[in-house]
């Protein structure tokens, strides 16, 4: 199989192919500091959460006044399989294909 890039804007986001879906970043507006999805088994229960941690830096410059720098980290690692769902975010970049394919993205 071959590995897909995923934009996902759908939420909540059901994988509904036969290959699994990993999340590698995600978007909400849930504050400064944190990122957080839901990953939900077909039941709808709760089974693990993606959490982002953004680390920002505001500097002063002669050339700009304003200068803003952020960095993000996964700090834990979200695989859908399928048949399972993705929630609570607004945006999130993923790949799909087997799990072997999707655990060897770095």
């Amino acid at each position: 199989m071959t590995l897909k890039f995923l934009y996902i804007t759908q939420d909540p986001f059901v994988n509904q192919s036969e290959e699994f879906v990993r999340i590698l970043a995600i978007q909400v507006n849930a504050g400064p500091s944190s990122s957080t999805g839901l990953l939900k088994d077909p039941s709808g229960n709760i089974v693990a959460t993606f959490n982002a941690f953004v680390s920002q830096l505001n500097t002063e410059t002669t050339a700009y006044p304003y200068t803003y720098s952020a960095a993000y980290q996964a700090l834990n690692i979200i695989i859908i399989p399928p048949g399972w769902s993705f929630t609570t975010f607004n945006h999130a970049i993923a790949v799909q294909g087997t799990l072997e394919e999707v655990l060897r993205v770095h």
